[in-house]
């Protein structure tokens, strides 16, 4: 009866991936020249809307963002294959990357307050990167219940499919990402009114504290240990 544990382990740490990819497609939407890093689809939508001012720029940094998120998550999902059930030695090591390259961004933030062309878009590139891989290791870890923690949409669909079929499974763990995803949104803009570099800050301290929640190993029955 060991499941309960784990089970709240995982929702624990959806809800706080949850939380930095807010934080991160806020520094990214604000400092970035207003390209998501985690919501590829709003980063879509926006490349269509050719009379904004700057659109040869928004184009080029939606393109880098997408590039390098669906680049981390191939990359991601090798290193986290797909198996009987998660591994989380593998899906630890991907959050582990993810906060490094959240660090990276705060680094090359710190190299100029307002980066030109190729500083902001390589910086779009390191946050866009961990976007992806987060995703990817999300998804290894959360099985089939549904929940996402960086394009919310889904996780809402999932939620109002199963309330339509009579099923309130799954129902915490997918309302708390939205609403962390929303928080980590808050707090970041918060932080980056005091200094922009507090943005991918934030976003590196939810998945460091994600990490932590992570289940530590799995039974041979392939069911995670707490």
């Amino acid at each position: 009866m060991r499941a309960a544990p784990s089970s709240t382990r995982l929702a624990v740490t959806a809800a706080l991936l949850s939380f930095a990819a807010g934080a991160g497609d806020a520094f990214a939407f604000v400092e970035l020249g207003g390209v998501f890093t985690a919501n590829m689809t709003g980063s879509l939508v926006l490349s269509g809307l050719t009379g904004r001012p700057g659109y040869g720029a928004l184009v080029a940094g939606a393109a880098t963002a997408l590039a390098a998120f669906l680049a981390a998550v191939y990359a991601a999902s090798r290193a986290a294959p797909k198996g009987p059930g998660p591994r989380w030695d593998r899906i630890r090591a991907v959050l582990v990357a993810v906060v490094v390259l959240d660090l990276a961004v705060l680094v090359l933030k710190s190299v100029s307050p307002a980066p030109g062309t190729a500083l902001r878009l390589l910086t779009l590139a390191a946050s866009a990167a961990a976007m992806g891989s987060q995703t990817a290791a999300a998804r290894r870890a959360a099985g089939r219940s549904g929940v996402t923690t960086t394009f919310v949409t889904g996780t809402l669909t999932s939620l109002a499919q199963d309330a339509a079929d009579g099923s309130s499974r799954h129902a915490a763990v997918r309302v708390g990402a939205a609403v962390m995803l929303f928080l980590g949104a808050l707090t970041a803009s918060g932080a980056m009114a005091v200094d922009a570099r507090l943005g991918p800050a934030v976003a590196a301290a939810g998945t460091t504290v994600a990490l932590l929640a992570l289940p530590r190993r799995a039974h041979r029955t392939g069911s995670p240990d707490p």
